[in-house]
């Protein structure tokens, strides 16, 4: 069966706040806050939600960057289908959790080998306010993705300033 998740990449500035995950598939992970989304609740509810409650950030009008897919253990099936997005305006400070610690990083030092190696294919799009849809395949173990596509939705979110916004490259492995 599928799950129904969400992320959201909080921009402040040029800095990016990350969530190292304590539990689940993601434990020892840095990601953007999010999680599953509950039955009968939209994406875009459920990532309000859950960066409330990994973050205690209230986020003020998510942008939706578009859909992951995720064929994991070699790529038997879809197992996870995930919603995009990011906020550059919210209200509280942000606070770590049971579910990870929560810090601020630069957009030129992110820490990509600690990451999800797909990261490191869409969220410079994201950052540079790119709609995109994508799917990747991981090999069995789950840790490098052997296959993926992405195919660009729009060109830049209405508020992304490509001045603020350029050349936010992933290093290489």
């Amino acid at each position: 069966m599928t799950v129904d998740a969400t992320v959201c990449h909080i921009i402040n500035g040029r800095r990016l706040l990350l969530k190292k995950a304590t539990r689940g598939i993601s434990a020892g992970k840095w990601n953007g806050p999010g999680g599953k989304v509950e039955p009968g609740e939209t994406a875009t509810r459920g990532v309000v939600r859950e960066v409330m409650e990994e973050t205690s950030l209230s986020i003020i009008d998510p942008f939706y960057h578009g859909k992951l897919e995720f064929y994991m253990n070699g790529g038997r099936s879809l197992d996870y289908l995930v919603h995009v997005f990011s906020a550059r305006r919210f209200s509280g400070r942000p606070r770590s959790s049971e579910e990870g610690e929560v810090r601020w990083f630069d957009v030129r030092e992110i820490p990509y080998p600690n990451m999800w190696d797909d990261d490191r294919y869409w969220l410079p799009l994201l950052l540079n306010g790119v709609s995109f849809d994508a799917c990747f395949t991981y090999d069995r173990e789950n840790r490098r993705v052997v296959d993926y596509h992405i195919r660009s939705r729009t060109s830049l979110q209405p508020d992304a300033s490509k001045r603020d916004h350029e050349a936010y490259r992933p290093r290489p492995h």
